[in-house]
């Protein structure tokens, strides 16, 4: 971690919401295929040849008699040589195979039929690539441009005409794209509207002064001009998010629950933290069971230093707690920038197949509660990712402060910090240290009979098995 305030540092992650249509479209194309080596060679020669006596061609290739023969029954089957006496000569039709081959190597071209079911983003009209996540309600919606849903399917077949090259690189991912080439497309139907989920990293750069930089990792940087509205569209909307200021009672919350000074020794008196002294006022490795952190806790950096500290919990539950299940508590700070990210999600199922791992299979019941301040951040967004939703009452915890609590194994607390006037990021800790623990256990379960429940899904009497991974192949319908 204190390596990675040189450069650019991820601090947060957002997904976005983004809205397609998809259009079925059925295309034949041409694929190379490769000849047999000996087979390859002969026509070679032919070609530049004309006619070439089988005897000699056997005699230059050492070529057997049997050998011989079934080279030339295979060749003239094919309808690729004709003979002529004992003479061998290339057929004419089989000089269209040398058509286009730059190294005089004949190629031979399969005609495959497709169907290819195709998104088109309906902000920019371009083909979009399908994120293998799920479109959610915690993410940030994209209105689609005026008139969009109206994309024709002629649009959806110039541009798959026009841009195949693109499709097989990007969005069917080929290795090997300069295999194919579009011979023709017979059909293009429009289907459904959905949306698919598009990507984007904050980063923290230093140059020299802090600053938060958008990382648009769904778009490349080649692609940009023709996904420039797209693009526009989505910084306008993060450019709407706010976070939580920090402030001398979100400090002074934080080193309650910590037991310890050293994010208020950061800022030496003044008004900026200073990230690079934080880190070494607690040098890393010192303490196994305490990991700082730099960013929003459900990035994947943080999850997984949560991660490592839950497999390294030493002791298995009692029958006692088993039979109780776990519980993951998560206090989530305010500010409608929290959470919207699928690495939310992805959090979650981590944290879920790491205390899977260690305490085997137990029921394990997730809930989240906000700052009184958030009702206006439409709590219900985070409706389907936990089983509980709670507001907190006001004044319980700094709505700058957020904890991720597993009772008796692990906590993650951050605090938001603010290293110049414009920049503020979250910092902490992941801990399984027993007085962070107890504290954290303290603070939350004086609140407990003060919490106004949101939503609370019944628990089921058999625990159902976690999914694999997220993973989809196609748009979330809308």
């Amino acid at each position: 971690m204190t390596e990675g305030i040189l450069g650019p540092t991820r601090v947060r992650s957002f997904g976005f919401n983004i809205p397609c249509r998809r259009f079925l479209i059925r295309a034949n194309v041409t694929r190379d295929r490769r000849l047999p080596v000996v087979d390859e060679f002969v026509l070679r020669t032919l070609k530049l040849c004309e006619d070439v006596p089988v005897q000699r061609l056997a005699t230059y290739f050492g070529f057997t008699p049997a050998e011989t023969e079934t080279v030339m029954a295979d060749l003239k089957g094919a309808g690729l040589v004709t003979l002529e006496g004992d003479t061998a000569r290339l057929h004419l039709s089989a000089h269209e195979y040398f058509r286009g081959a730059e190294d005089g190597a004949p190629r031979v071209v399969d005609v495959d039929s497709w169907v290819v079911r195709l998104w088109f983003d309906l902000v920019s009209k371009n083909m979009a690539a399908p994120d293998r996540t799920r479109s959610a309600r915690n993410l940030i919606d994209i209105r689609p441009a005026s008139m969009a849903r109206d994309l024709p399917a002629s649009y959806a077949k110039k541009a798959f005409e026009d841009n195949f090259a693109e499709y097989l690189r990007k969005v069917r991912r080929t290795s090997n794209p300069d295999r194919f080439a579009l011979y023709s497309v017979s059909e293009a139907v429009a289907e459904r509207f959905g949306s698919l989920v598009f990507r984007m990293d904050e980063d923290l750069v230093f140059d020299p002064e802090p600053r938060l930089r958008p990382n648009l990792a769904a778009i490349e940087a080649v692609d940009m001009p023709r996904f420039r509205s797209l693009a526009t569209a989505m910084l306008d909307a993060y450019r709407g998010l706010n976070w939580m200021e920090s402030s001398a009672a979100a400090l002074a919350d934080f080193s309650g629950l910590s037991g310890e000074t050293t994010v208020t020794d950061a800022y030496s008196g003044g008004a900026r933290f200073d990230l690079t002294r934080w880190l070494l006022l607690n040098p890393e490795k010192t303490k196994p069971d305490r990991q700082n952190l730099v960013g929003a806790s459900y990035i994947r950096r943080n999850v997984d230093f949560l991660v490592n500290l839950i497999e390294s919990y030493p002791i298995a539950p009692s029958s006692t707690e088993a039979r109780k299940g776990c519980e993951v508590i998560w206090y989530r700070p305010g500010g409608s920038g929290w959470g919207c990210s699928p690495e939310l999600q992805e959090a979650l199922l981590s944290i879920k197949f790491a205390l899977r791992r260690k305490l085997g299979k137990l029921p394990i019941r997730t809930k989240i509660v906000f700052p009184s301040i958030s009702r206006r951040d439409h709590p219900d967004r985070f409706k389907n990712l936990f089983d509980e939703g709670h507001i907190a009452p006001a004044g319980f915890l700094s709505p700058a402060v957020e904890v991720l609590h597993i009772p008796r194994i692990a906590t993650l607390m951050l605090v938001s910090v603010a290293l110049s006037g414009s920049v503020e990021v979250p910092v902490g800790f992941a801990s399984m240290a027993a007085e962070p623990l107890a504290r954290v256990a303290r603070k939350l379960t004086n609140v407990d009979a003060r919490l106004e429940e949101l939503w609370s899904r019944r628990e089921p009497e058999d625990e159902e098995s976690l999914p694999l991974e997220p993973d989809v192949d196609e748009a979330e319908d809308v």
